[in-house]
């Protein structure tokens, strides 16, 4: 078999595999809808359910016709942009396919894991011919992970940024990644495609792969506008290693490759200059924390990868097993240097990095077994797949048990989704609303509106907004006060429900200004009007009867 091509056999059992992977992905989503109850309605989320939500609000953005995607999260007013271009698009097709939006959204995932896996062994197969090569890296990316398992049965902390990375961090573990987004999972597969075509090309270049890395390309940039420059400038790096080392530049390939990564700058640029200039997107870049951990929770993260990956580094392999070894060398070295570097996204530089690192793994294990008995080299093989896979079994395991308890933070009431869908259908676009942080944070998935206060990073002052929201409800600010930081952000609404209830008893209808619209037995919305009636239903009486769910 010849270095990049896949024979029928291959593709059988990748097929299987990633049948296999979307039904193990799907398990915990699938009892999560089952255990709903008349009460509570499963969020669609059990990890990053902050996150999760802003993606539905974007789906409810696109929906409502948009593709421009404006900040649900923030008071201030501000221009749209092009960004989650993904979830926009599966608005409109929630929209006209009338499905639930979190149905559509883990349907797009799960459409999107046979991309990844495909694009896993494409990578693989470029670089080696040997099958079982193939077979053993393709298996520790999709469902290998690190030692996080030790971390756990060791009693350490279980808590995002104090333990090994393959328990919390997506763009470290490709298993994590088929259980999170889709945008994850379609991100790592387009960083494999565009890095095996832009090596085909600086080889041989031709149409096919100008093509699928120009394509690759584009996805990568709708997704991360910062991820294409990154990998080109490997690329180029690489190209100008082989100028030199073979004492002659090709300039041929080079100009295939800039036509390529032409189709990322503008995206890349738009986002620049909007994050430069607009203060409220300046405010999410500065607060978007992906900060680097203690290196130790990297190395437990990659787990035996890690020394493996340094005896594939020290020993030379066989002559052709060699083809563009030294762009998986240059990956596996230079990654390392930018997870440390002063930048708020250090962790995203990790995206498809696992696939160097576990390529150059398999590569140090053929080195330490090869002159060992074929038995003895079979066991060896099986006890390190299987080892590999105690993190993600731990993973998927504790995913399910989260989901069968109906945790507040997964659960919704359904009264707070019925008054949210009530005020859907009578708030005009883009109103702010004031109410607690994870009252915000869902209420845009379910109206379009922009909440006071509701993400980490996307609410301007979050850490202020939050301690303000606070202080509203708790009575810790007086009357004129309260009233004033209403006018002062121009809030419309004011929802009223447990999680108010849960910051203090300082309810709205103390306030003047505000009056009561809507109500059910655990919520109360008020408008604030100072004085002027603005809407339809002010003469409504207090009470009303829940609104219809809104249909898609």
């Amino acid at each position: 078999m010849i270095t990049g091509a896949i024979s029928r056999a291959e593709w059988k059992w990748l097929v299987l595999g990633s049948a296999v992977l979307i039904i193990l992905s799907g398990i915990p989503y699938c009892i999560g809808w089952l255990m709903e109850t008349p009460e509570h309605a499963f969020s669609g989320f059990f990890v990053a359910v902050d996150d999760g939500n802003n993606y539905l609000a974007a789906m409810y953005q696109g929906a409502a016709g948009r593709w421009l995607f404006h900040n649900p999260y923030t008071p201030e007013p501000h221009a749209g942009i092009f960004a989650y271009f993904v979830y926009l698009l599966l608005g409109k097709l929630a929209r006209l396919s009338n499905l639930p939006p979190a149905l559509v959204l883990h349907l797009a995932r799960a459409a999107a894991i046979p991309f990844l896996l495909i694009a896993v062994y494409r990578f693989v197969a470029h670089f080696t011919s040997w099958p079982v090569v193939r077979c053993i890296s393709w298996f520790l990316v999709a469902v290998g992970g690190g030692l996080g398992w030790l971390w756990v049965l060791a009693g350490g902390a279980f808590a995002p940024g104090v333990m090994p990375t393959d328990l919390w961090v997506p763009d470290a573990s490709a298993f994590l990644t088929m259980l999170t987004f889709p945008h994850l999972v379609l991100a790592q597969a387009s960083i494999l495609w565009l890095v095996t075509s832009g090596l085909r090309l600086l080889r041989h270049p031709n149409g096919r792969d100008l093509l699928g890395a120009a394509l690759s390309g584009l996805l990568l940039s709708l997704i991360h506008p910062y991820s294409p420059p990154l990998l080109i400038g490997l690329l180029v790096l690489y190209w100008i290693w082989r100028g030199w080392r073979f004492r002659s530049l090709a300039w041929k390939p080079l100009l295939y490759l800039g036509i390529a990564s032409s189709t990322s700058l503008p995206l890349l640029a738009h986002s620049l200059v909007l994050f430069c200039t607009d203060p409220v997107l300046r405010s999410w870049q500065e607060q978007n924390l992906v900060r680097s951990p203690h290196p130790i929770f990297y190395l437990l993260g990659f787990g035996l990868l890690c020394p493996l990956t340094l005896v594939g580094l020290l020993w030379h392999l066989p002559l052709h097993h060699r083809q563009d070894l030294s762009f998986l060398i240059l990956w596996v070295l230079v990654i390392p240097v930018l997870l440390y570097l002063p930048s708020n996204l250090q962790r995203r530089f990790l995206d498809g990095y696992q696939m160097p690192l576990t390529l150059m793994a398999v590569y140090g294990l053929i080195r330490l077994l090869h002159r060992i008995r074929p038995a003895w080299r079979r066991r060896a093989v099986l006890c390190f797949k299987t080892i590999s896979t105690f993190s993600n079994l731990l993973l998927l395991g504790g995913f399910i048990i989260l989901v069968i308890g109906r945790p507040p933070s997964v659960f919704n009431a359904r009264s707070v989704l019925v008054a949210m869908d009530w005020l859907a259908a009578h708030a005009e676009p883009d109103v702010v609303v004031l109410a607690a942080y994870d009252t915000g944070n869902l209420l845009p998935t379910r109206a379009l509106v922009r909440s006071f206060v509701g993400h980490g990073s996307q609410s301007v002052h979050s850490d202020v907004r939050r301690e303000q929201v606070r202080a509203f409800f708790s009575g810790m600010l007086s009357t004129e006060a309260r009233l004033a930081l209403l006018r002062e952000h121009h809030v419309r609404y004011v929802f009223y429900g447990p999680s108010e209830h849960a910051l203090g008893n300082a309810s709205p209808a103390s306030l003047p200004s505000l009056h009561l619209i809507y109500q059910n037995d655990e919520i109360q919305i008020y408008e604030v009007r100072n004085g002027v009636q603005t809407c339809q239903w002010c003469a409504a009486p207090p009470h009303l009867p829940p609104g219809p769910l809104w249909v898609w």
